[in-house]
């Protein structure tokens, strides 16, 4: 049994992703390095000699400034006041 869709028209998945991407803003970006650091920091763990306490002690590091940018050095800021 499948699912009818009646008067929903069909997106493209590409079309819908670049949406999303176009609509990010700095900070989501930011939101989103700190999982790939983790994620790129056990990969490399796996992959190389580098142990995996080292690999995330790196990314550890990376989270913490990209914390401490977003919410220290560039903090967001309101639209309305000048």
């Amino acid at each position: 049994m499948y699912e009818n869709t009646i008067g929903r028209p069909k997106r493209d998945p590409f079309e819908t992703l670049f949406g999303v991407l176009a609509a990010a803003d700095r900070y989501d970006i930011l939101l989103l390095v700190v999982p790939v650091a983790f994620a790129v920091a056990l990969v490399a763990a796996s992959v190389s000699s580098v142990s995996l306490v080292q690999a995330m002690a790196v990314a550890a590091v990376v989270g913490a400034a990209v914390v401490v940018d977003a919410c220290y050095w560039n903090p967001p800021v309101d639209q309305d006041t000048s």
